[in-house]
């Protein structure tokens, strides 16, 4: 993993603060966070987030919260990906680090993706498969997804690309144009259908690939 800050720092934050709220606020969310690390269900990840939402106001600034919240998916699909899907020995998954998308006289260029599956190539990584995780969908991060995506299989043709989100905010119509470009996009809740659709379509990309 290469986030600097983590979850569970925001979560420490909380825990150290002056303020006696927002000192309650991270020790419940200290014990959600423990429960779902534990179960990896989605059902315990979204009373997490939902006990985020629901004390914004404690928590504070909005770069804060909106950090924190996406931060907290990143790591769910990251833990998801490496306890229920078989990674081959010669991969490995990782969290927030660069994958390289160009190459040439005027240097190395990578763009962090929120997860990967693939090799290290110095400084970048070499994807086999890159995620991108959104709390909410809405057509602006959409849009940003697919040009992520399009720059990754620009260079790296063969690597297969998913999204996966919790609430659509984006037109339906939208969404079913760009699964013309994506390789596949779940729908995280509770009834966990999507979540092991997406397990096992990372897994069938995986085994194309030995």
């Amino acid at each position: 993993m290469a986030r600097l800050k983590k979850p569970v720092d925001y979560i420490a934050e909380l825990q150290s603060s002056s303020d006696r709220n927002k000192r309650q606020v991270g020790e419940q969310l200290k014990m959600a966070y423990a429960t779902w690390t534990k179960t990896l269900k989605t059902e315990d990840f979204l009373k997490f987030l939902e006990l985020i939402q629901r004390n914004k106001e404690k928590i504070g600034a909005a770069q804060f919260f909106g950090k924190f919240r996406a931060f907290s998916f990143e790591e769910y699909v990251y833990h998801v990906l490496k306890t229920r899907v078989r990674i081959p020995e010669s991969l490995n998954v990782f969290w927030g680090r660069r994958c390289k998308v160009s190459a040439g006289k005027n240097g190395v260029y990578g763009i962090e993706a929120d997860i990967a599956i693939g090799v290290e190539d110095n400084a970048f990584i070499k994807p086999e498969i890159v995620v991108d995780a959104k709390v909410e969908l809405d057509a602006s991060r959409l849009k940003t997804a697919l040009a992520s995506f399009m720059l990754v299989k620009a260079y790296n043709r063969k690597t297969r690309c998913f999204l996966v989100y919790i609430k659509r905010e984006v037109d339906a119509a939208l969404l079913k144009l760009a699964r013309k470009w994506i390789d596949g996009i779940f729908e995280f809740n509770a009834e966990e259908k999507e979540v092991k659709k997406f397990i096992v379509a990372v897994q069938e990309a995986l085994l194309q690939k030995l």
